[in-house]
């Protein structure tokens, strides 16, 4: 329980030292998510990082996609006790230079292949999500706080020595921070539209047997506002033959006045997605244990480890709702005791630790 710098800070919650949190789960993360993507849905970037107080450990990753099929995926661990305000992880780093408003992504040189110098700004206001809480079995599965806030984002991102200029290309992030035992959730849809002056956030859980336990969301408008919240997510996914892509969905948001919002969305570029998992094919562990990976999507036996390894996975769409056309994030995530309804999504047996 050791006194460090951020203790002396007078932001304390609990009767003790800032690294002890208020649940005692392995999973309690402390987590930031970005996504950026080109106009053209050409090439998608994502990147993450999350401390775990309870493990003592911090995590990060990097991917990149284009539309080519090319995928390339960095990761990275470190020993996290005492400076858990500093966030970084191998050559990652994320620092918040504006709260609520600006963030700076960076990459620096390694051997995945990729790096780049990334500045977020919010483009609308954030939308706070209601408190998560779901229990399954008598155990505590998740219990988070959560927002998500669409973005526009200016920088560079250089992939195996060509560089992409990034001017005014949208996005978004989320913070989550709570407990969020992953493996054991049985199905989630997290949605992010973003549209000329408003986005779409939203975030489904439902049972293996499609009974919903959480539903949320809403618009954030770029002149400050936000609507109704979502009460009802109904969804229709087709898939791109058996694979775990999604090709297209129709989407039905109903919000507490009873108004619905239909959404179509489309794969306009199959390949532009990212995969979280178990399952990256010509993964390389470097000798200061930054691990990496280069692949390719157009290359059969390539996907299918990407994919047979896959607990989730994001793939940019593109989206209608009421004329109004946009680009986002369509995360699909299935585990637990998966999911009848989408049996392109089995669960994957993640290794013993």
């Amino acid at each position: 329980m050791p006194y460090g710098p951020w203790d002396e800070y007078f932001v304390h919650q609990l009767p003790t030292t800032m690294d002890v949190v208020h649940d005692s789960d392995p999973s309690w993360s402390d987590r930031c998510y970005f996504n950026v993507h080109a106009p053209d849905d050409s090439l998608l970037i994502v990147t993450g990082y999350g401390n775990n107080p309870n493990q003592q450990r911090a995590h990060g990753y990097a991917k990149v996609t284009l539309a080519d099929g090319r995928h390339w995926d960095l990761d990275a661990h470190r020993h996290c006790s005492t400076d858990r305000g500093d966030l970084y992880a191998g050559p990652m780093r994320w620092t918040c230079v504006e709260p609520l408003q600006r963030w700076k992504l960076e990459v620096g040189p390694n051997d995945s292949g990729i790096e780049w110098e990334l500045e977020y700004r919010s483009k609308a206001p954030m939308w706070e999500l209601l408190p998560l809480r779901i229990r399954k079995r008598g155990r505590t599965l998740a219990d988070m706080h959560h927002i998500k806030q669409p973005a526009r984002y200016t920088g560079w991102v250089s992939v195996d020595g060509e560089r992409h200029e990034i001017d005014g290309w949208t996005g978004g992030r989320d913070r989550t921070f709570g407990v969020r035992v992953s493996d054991q959730v049985d199905f989630w849809l997290w949605f992010e539209a973003v549209f000329e002056d408003r986005a779409i956030e939203a975030w489904i859980f439902e049972t293996a047997d499609g009974e919903v336990q959480y539903v949320d969301g809403g618009f954030t408008h770029d002149d400050g506002s936000l609507s109704k919240r979502f009460v009802k997510f109904e969804h229709d996914i087709r898939f791109d033959g058996d694979l775990r892509r999604p090709a297209a969905a129709d989407i039905v948001f109903t919000d507490e006045d009873g108004k619905q919002y239909a959404v179509t969305a489309n794969a306009s570029e199959q390949l532009v997605n990212v995969y979280y998992g178990v399952g990256q094919p010509n993964r390389v562990i470097g000798e200061d244990g930054v691990i990496h990976a280069r692949w390719d999507a157009a290359k059969p036996e390539e996907l299918a480890i990407a994919e047979g390894g896959a607990m989730s996975m994001d793939q940019l769409m593109r989206f209608e709702c009421d004329g109004m056309q946009g680009a986002g994030i369509f995360e699909l995530f299935a585990m637990g005791d998966g999911y009848a309804r989408y049996p392109n999504w089995p669960p994957v047996e993640m290794p013993r630790r």
